[in-house]
């Protein structure tokens, strides 16, 4: 018999996608709970992992987000096919870092600000400039 999923973890998990898709849109907790027809504190509830939804909430997060009910859940869908290659990296990124301690993110953090304060200092990969 195989052993039960964790289901705080799980719904941690999809409280940081929710929450990492709803700032990628630019939206506020209010912003979202309109587009949802949900309560702002019920938004909130989800993205820290406090709530357990039904499948029809997460079809209207996931409307109210604009993606497809898969992005929602982590899986590959037809969404991720329409993803600029930027968009994609980007969403590796966040994959990775998703899966570190608060240590590991303070020094990609820093590495990343470093890499483009020396690039912006240095005009290094900038397409405009011809280098």
């Amino acid at each position: 018999m195989t052993k039960p999923a964790n289901t705080a973890n799980i719904r941690k998990e999809l409280g940081e996608r929710i929450r990492a898709l709803r700032k990628r849109r630019g939206y506020t907790q209010e912003d979202m709970a309109d587009r949802c027809s949900l309560h702002w504190t019920y938004i909130g509830g989800l993205e820290r992992g406090e709530r357990n939804p039904t499948l029809t909430t997460m079809k209207r997060v996931a409307d109210g987000l604009k993606v497809d009910i898969h992005t929602l859940l982590g899986r590959p869908g037809r969404e991720e096919a329409g993803l600029s290659s930027r968009e994609k990296k980007e969403g590796n990124i966040l994959k990775w870092l998703r899966k570190k301690d608060d240590t590991a993110v303070d020094l990609a953090s820093r590495l990343v600000r470093e890499v483009v304060h020396w690039q912006d200092r240095y005009k290094v990969g900038n397409v405009k400039n011809g280098h």
